[in-house]
């Protein structure tokens, strides 16, 4: 009974995950029909919603928002794509930008904990 409970939780947290990557990776083919980029539409909602300060930029290192830099950063695919796929997660990671615009507590609560949790990795490789 414990193991099918084990596996019905870890089911539960860990298949949400996988499809979300099935579905986004189903979907990250360009498109013609598109009139903008990843970049492109997260540059216009910040601009819409009147967030000023931040800014948008590509990077290597996967798609987030940045609220110490007050920076949406994509990957190469999302910041220059033209797909469902780029437009959906470049807007997602403005979402995160409207939190801290507003200060969402869930969000600056999580910004502390990966600034505590970051000290302490660096700490800990010395």
């Amino acid at each position: 009974m414990l193991v099918l409970a084990i596996a019905l939780l870890l089911a539960l947290f860990l298949l949400p995950n996988v499809w979300a990557q099935w579905v986004l990776k189903r979907h990250a083919r360009g498109r013609d029909d598109y009139p903008g980029s990843g970049a492109e539409l997260a540059e216009h909602l910040l601009r819409r919603l009147g967030i000023e300060g931040v800014r948008v930029e590509p990077t290597e290192q996967g798609d987030h928002y940045d609220p110490e830099a007050r920076c949406v950063r994509l990957s190469p695919s999302v910041y220059g794509g033209r797909s469902l796929t780029a437009v959906t997660v470049a807007a997602h990671e403005v979402g995160h930008a409207i939190q801290h615009h507003r200060g969402y507590a869930p969000l600056l609560a999580r910004s502390r904990l990966v600034a505590v949790a970051q000290k302490a990795r660096g700490s800990a490789r010395c």
